[in-house]
C-alpha cells in the first residue's frame, strides 16, 4: 500500500512524499523536567536502566520510544538571536512515543488508565522527575 504525505518544505513550498509504509503512525510528544533534587547525569541514568523498561513492559503496543535530552551545556543562550530572551522552561528531555496504528495508541490509553498501572509509573517518575511539570501532545 503507498501513502502520499503532503507537507511544506522550509521555504513553504508544498512537495508530496509517497511512502510503502503506514507513514500516519500515531505519536505522543512529552516535555519533562528531572527532580530539582538530581543531577544531570543520574536522570538520564535512572530514566534508560529503569523507567524505560518499564514502560516497555507495562505498554507492549509502543512501537518507539525516544528520548532527547536536552543537556543545559548544549544551550544556546546568547549564541543564537532567534532565542527569547525571557525565562526559560526548563526541560530535560523530549520524550517521543510512537504507535503503529490508532489500535495500538488506544490500548495505550486503556492500559494507561488502569489504576495498578498508575500507581506503578506515578511510583518510579517520584524518583527522578518532577511530574506536575510534564506537558504532553499528540502530533501527527
Amino acid at each position: 500500500m503507498i501513502f502520499v504525505l503532503e507537507h511544506l518544505d522550509y521555504r513553504g513550498v508544498k512537495n508530496n512524499v509517497s511512502h510503502g509504509i503506514n507513514i500516519f503512525m500515531p505519536k505522543l510528544i512529552a516535555l519533562i523536567s528531572k527532580k530539582t533534587s538530581i543531577s544531570e547525569e543520574d536522570f538520564q541514568t535512572y530514566y534508560e536502566n529503569t523507567h524505560v523498561p518499564l514502560i516497555e513492559r507495562l505498554f507492549p503496543t509502543l512501537m518507539d520510544y525516544k528520548r532527547t535530552y536536552l543537556l543545559k551545556a548544549n544551550m544556546l543562550n546568547d549564541v543564537l538571536p532567534l532565542e527569547s530572551e525571557g525565562e526559560h522552561a526548563q526541560f530535560n528531555v523530549i520524550t517521543e512515543l510512537t504507535f503503529e496504528d490508532e489500535e495500538g495508541l488506544n490500548q495505550f490509553f486503556e492500559k494507561g488508565a488502569e489504576e495498578e498501572v498508575i500507581l506503578m509509573i506515578r511510583d518510579d517518575e517520584a524518583n527522578f522527575l518532577d511530574g506536575e511539570k510534564t506537558i504532553m501532545f499528540r502530533v501527527d
